[in-house]
């Protein structure tokens, strides 16, 4: 296993580290999904309800992450009569219209004046990758599995922008997230994490660095489809989104948790 770090919570960095042990196991497997948090399978069927039971009781949380719109209120029904606490994402997606967005902002917006960016690659201080955690917590969003913003395991990489003082101001990440021969979503990457410290928000920071880290997995990596998940009703989050040329798709990202596992029913505090 590469050696890897994980942060949050105790029961946080350990519903991580089970996901990222189960990864290990089903990495060749095409129905499954992992970006640096739990191994989910894709869709849903007929036979596929036993697997997802069992990946939520070895990981503590597992996840549908490509629900047909209509399909979703039956399969999260038959979630919670199972027991499970749910969190609904609107899938937001785009291609070349994100990378082309991607690339007018970071031709349009400069950093602000002492704010440097500053990518998680294999070789960045383990600070680096200490600070962007922090400011993903204190946002409520679950940094990925270390290795994964490192780009050891899979295509993937994380972005933090620190202020003069060297103190955490915003970040961001991708990764690869499907298995590449699934004919649906193979090619597509996982694209979010943004978070920025309420002392620098409003200064245009997870829209910069969003883009930075969209442009990256694409000159990187090749990818060409990018997509999110974001829960209704957080236009924050829609905005910047639509600002980066992802728009909302008939897709439903359904995340069930073992409340006894993970406490709270959800992935972030």
């Amino acid at each position: 296993m590469v050696n890897d770090r994980f942060f949050g919570t105790e029961s946080q960095q350990s519903l991580l580290r089970r996901g990222r042990s189960i990864y290990d196991l089903f990495a060749g497997d095409v129905r499954v999904s992992y970006y640096g948090r739990t191994v989910g399978l894709l869709r849903p069927s007929a036979e596929s309800g036993p697997l997802m039971d069992r990946l939520i009781a070895l990981q503590g949380a597992s996840t549908y992450a490509d629900v047909p719109a209509e399909d979703a209120d039956i399969v999260q029904s038959e979630l919670e009569a199972r027991g499970y606490s749910i969190t609904r994402y609107q899938c937001w997606s785009g291609g070349d219209t994100a990378i082309k967005a991607a690339r007018n902002i970071v031709a349009t917006y400069a950093l602000p004046k002492g704010i440097t960016a500053h990518w998680i690659g294999a070789d960045a201080p383990d600070l680096h990758l200490e600070r962007l955690a922090d400011v993903a917590l204190c946002c409520g969003v679950l940094p990925l599995a270390g290795s994964v913003l490192r780009g050891q395991l899979k295509p993937g990489l994380g972005i933090v922008a620190l202020d003069e003082h060297g103190q955490v101001a915003s970040c961001a990440a991708a990764s690869s997230f499907a298995h590449p021969d699934d004919s649906i979503r193979g090619s597509e990457a996982w694209w979010g994490m943004l978070a920025t410290h309420k002392q620098h928000r409003g200064k245009k920071l997870a829209l910069i660095l969003g883009a930075m880290a969209l442009l990256k997995m694409h000159e990187r990596f090749g990818f060409q489809q990018f997509m999110t998940g974001v829960q209704p009703g957080n236009t924050a989050s829609e905005a910047v989104c639509a600002k980066t040329g992802l728009s909302p798709q008939p897709r439903i990202i359904l995340t069930a948790v073992d409340a006894e596992a993970l406490p709270g029913g959800k992935l972030t505090s």
